[in-house]
């Protein structure tokens, strides 16, 4: 069990190793300017939240041009918010969580500055973000490693479902729980490249379908992390509907060890005999009972004739 937990951890490492290089190759990966300030931090994670940089960009962008007084966006509509978020999934949610930031901070400081966050530990910070209602593990996560300057990996539900079809994290693990677990494979100066680089292949619409467990479910004891690159390299080269056509490979049995084999073939002959004697004792009972209530149906119409 040890030796199978290190060989899968060894390929864990293998895959984060190889997984930039490829990454870099095929696309243009961008880490934006984070120097924001800590509300603003949080507004623009929820722009980021399942999508690309480029489309995040363009929302934080409309969303202040929209409401250049951010205390008009508190008090609107979530369907006036909703025309900043055009185009992206959910801008229902992203309105109203937006909404809700600008509300609870506004609440809390009376102006829309909460620069406080910074100054506090992880263990506060973290109870302190918790208290704005409807705020996502992402947004959450996020706002952490920029404000507080943790050891975190912000993976929202895109780039946890890659990373799960990577193998580097398990089928049932949330956003949250595939992150720890990442954390030891990738040092704290890697985590930001790190996420945005998993975020292009998350987010590229040409292959995002295939990381879907509700198009193509993901296997119950999980992906192997040991085919990961090979198979990240065939999506990039032929799409989602190859990896779908490819049957999953049949588990065979592991290959006996030298002088095993003429050891198993002796029990495989004493099975032959338990079979037998079960299949002779279980076949009189069934097939006598079946003529018998036969012939006593067949009977009945006789007498009465």
């Amino acid at each position: 069990m040890a030796s199978s937990s290190r060989a899968k951890t060894a390929d864990r490492q293998s895959v984060v190793k190889k997984l930039l290089p490829l990454l870099k190759k095929r696309y243009k990966i961008t880490v934006p300017k984070l120097d924001r300030a800590v509300m603003e931090t949080m507004l623009y994670a929820t722009c980021l939240e399942d999508v690309n940089v480029d489309q995040a960009e363009r929302a934080y962008a409309r969303l202040h041009t929209l409401f250049p007084d951010l205390n008009e966006a508190r008090v609107s509509a979530i369907s006036e918010l909703e025309p900043a978020f055009e185009g992206m999934s959910d801008p229902d949610w992203r309105a109203f969580r937006s909404r809700s930031i600008l509300q609870y901070v506004f609440e809390k400081t009376f102006n829309f500055e909460f620069e406080s966050l910074r100054k506090k530990t992880l263990e506060l910070a973290m109870k302190q973000l918790a208290k704005i209602k409807h705020l996502s593990p992402f947004v959450r996560t996020f706002t952490l490693q920029q404000a507080v300057g943790a050891h975190l990996l912000p993976l929202d539900e895109s780039s946890t479902r890659f990373v799960i079809w990577m193998g580097l994290a398990a089928p049932n693990q949330t956003a949250d729980q595939a992150g720890d677990s990442l954390k030891s494979l990738i040092r704290k100066a890697e985590a930001l490249q790190f996420c945005f680089a998993i975020r292009c292949a998350a987010a590229d619409p040409k292959i995002r379908a295939a990381f879907d467990p509700g198009k193509y479910p993901h296997p119950a004891d999980g992906h192997d992390a040991g085919t990961a690159i090979d198979r990240l390299t065939e999506l990039f080269k032929s799409g989602p509907p190859a990896i779908k056509a490819r049957p999953k490979p049949a588990v065979e049995p592991a290959a006996p060890a030298k002088g095993a084999k003429a050891a198993a073939k002796p029990v495989k002959a004493a099975a032959k005999p338990v079979k037998k004697a079960a299949t002779k004792s279980a076949k009189p009972a069934p097939a006598k009972k079946a003529p018998a209530v036969k012939a006593a149906a067949a009977k009945k119409p006789a007498r009465k004739g």
